[in-house]
């Protein structure tokens, strides 16, 4: 495990109590040195190698500055034009796109999927006649996770459609919030199918471009060539590296693979907090549209919401429209973020005091993006404030801890000095469910793998014919259970809570 440095920690403490004091804001042109200490102080306790950080105003910035360096290898130094990810932060742009092409008049927001999808079908009758577009953006058509797509086998969209009718619903529709990205993937199929354009064209045209956006693209592909972009970082065997992309560089992903740098991200902000207005006093959201989006959809379970809400205490938390949701010290506050393979970024809005925050950063799952979010909202006195970056960190910490005791107690229900019935060759060949789709199990060097279209993950014994599927990089550890008949043949395994079965080898000729 990765040791926090502890170096500036007496600083923080200090710094808290200055708050009060000293001015939290300078002009657009300087540097809020205060606000930039925290940062440096957050990105040496996450170990990020390059973060950017904007707050606006709806006519105002007050900070904007970059951190670090693009990669440990020989990277440039981080600014305000920097790409990162947007990731799930795209999630919003694709619904104000959604909200446009309601004001065209060519669709609303309650319009069935399928009236604009018809090879759309869910896994009952009820759900294919009933799913609107408004439940997609909400997540709240009540199905699962389907994840497993996109990341393990990199299923295009239209096989993704095809068996969506296999997928069983964990919830009744509208009346549980479940994180879904597939469903955003289908808001920018619908985006294509009424605006004739793919759905970053489209943001592109009506949104990015009237909004000054210029340094904000679809993909990672479409990325300029000369622009500075981040490389994506991890922990791994205890030390920072380069890790792989989570998305092909040409992929346009609805769900969130666009890139942006917090120059434009600062934009989009303001225009969210001018209620739809450009810089240049254009109207592209109307008002109505704008509340829209921020009126919450969905009621969300703490168990289902960040970590930080142990923190931050709110009395309510939901869903709008791309956004998640909270009270804060008497105030809503709309946030998301985005996370990909060694790639964050999150945007916060306070839209009743006029402001926002926007952190983008190049270290998987660095959650100082939190610390920084809930320390530009707070308006507490310095001296009654949390040290947001230390409670965080130790949040998170303690979450981790709790994750390895779990995994302890089973490591004690394990049984002992079993072995496999079969040998492990017996194992191997492919294996497929349709909801997920197809894997393979080969054994190479004397060890088992688990193998899809995109990952190799180790698979180790446990007891008996139940093996650990396991990828560090995103702290994944799940069971597999092989069958094995009377006929000592292996016909199945069950994982992700999945039934696979296993596919008949094809004959010699």
């Amino acid at each position: 495990m990765v040791k926090p440095l502890h170096g500036k920690l007496t600083f923080a403490l200090l710094f808290t109590a200055l708050l009060a004091m000293a001015p939290q804001t300078l002009s657009a042109a300087g540097k809020d040195t205060t606000l930039a200490e925290f940062i440096e102080q957050g990105m040496e306790l996450w170990h990020v190698p390059g973060m950017a950080v904007t707050v606006v105003e709806s006519e105002n910035i007050h900070f904007s500055q970059g951190f670090g360096e693009t990669t440990i290898n020989r990277g440039k130094p981080v600014d305000e034009h920097t790409l990162f990810a947007n990731a799930s932060t795209t999630k919003a742009m694709v619904a104000a796109g959604i909200l446009m092409l309601e004001e065209d008049g060519k669709l609303t927001l309650d319009d069935v999927v399928t009236d604009h999808i018809p090879e759309l079908h869910f896994n009952t009758p009820l759900l294919t006649d009933q799913v609107t577009i408004r439940d997609l953006l909400a997540h709240r058509t009540g199905l699962p996770s389907t994840d497993f797509w996109t990341f393990f086998l990199g299923q295009p969209l239209d096989e993704q459609i095809r068996r969506l009718a296999a997928v069983e619903p964990v919830n009744p529709l509208r009346t549980g919030f479940i994180y879904q990205n597939t469903m955003f993937e289908l808001a920018g199929l619908v985006i294509e199918r009424v605006s004739g354009l793919r759905w970053d064209r489209f943001l592109e045209q009506r949104l990015w471009q009237p909004i000054g956006m210029q340094e904000t693209f679809g993909s990672r592909g479409q990325i300029d060539k000369g622009m500075d972009h981040v490389m994506p970082h991890d922990i791994r065997d205890e030390k920072l590296q380069i890790v792989d992309w989570s998305l092909p560089a040409d992929l346009a992903d609805a769900a969130g693979s666009a890139w942006t740098s917090i120059h434009d991200m600062g934009l989009w902000a303001q225009f969210l907090l001018r209620n739809g207005v450009t810089a240049d006093g254009k109207q592209l959201l109307s008002e109505e549209s704008i509340d829209e989006m921020f009126r919450p959809q969905q009621l969300i379970p703490a168990t289902s919401f960040y970590p930080t809400h142990e923190l931050t205490q709110p009395s309510w938390l939901s869903y709008g429209l791309g956004w998640f949701q909270q009270d804060f010290q008497g105030r809503k506050i709309d946030f998301h973020t985005g996370s990909l393979n060694g790639l964050i970024a999150i945007i916060g809005l306070d839209r009743a005091n006029d402001k926002a925050v926007v952190v983008l950063g190049n270290r998987d799952h660095a959650e100082m993006r939190h610390a920084i979010l809930w320390e530009v909202m707070d308006q507490l006195p310095g001296s009654e404030r949390r040290d947001w970056n230390q409670d965080i960190w130790n949040l998170y910490q303690d979450a981790r801890e709790s994750g390895d005791e779990r995994w302890a107690e089973l490591e004690g229900k394990r049984m002992k000095n079993t072995r496999p019935s079969l040998p492990l060759s017996t194992y191997t060949g492919q294996y497929t469910t349709p909801a997920l789709g197809d894997i393979t199990i080969v054994v190479e060097k004397g060890k088992m793998l688990f193998r899809t279209a995109n990952l190799d993950m180790p698979m180790s014994h446990w007891h008996l014919d139940t093996f650990v599927v396991e990828h560090k990089p995103w702290g994944l550890k799940e069971f597999a259970t092989f069958k094995v008949g009377p006929d000592s043949e292996v016909s199945g395994l069950s994982l992700f809570d999945r039934e696979f079965s296993r596919l008949a080898e094809p004959e010699q000729e």
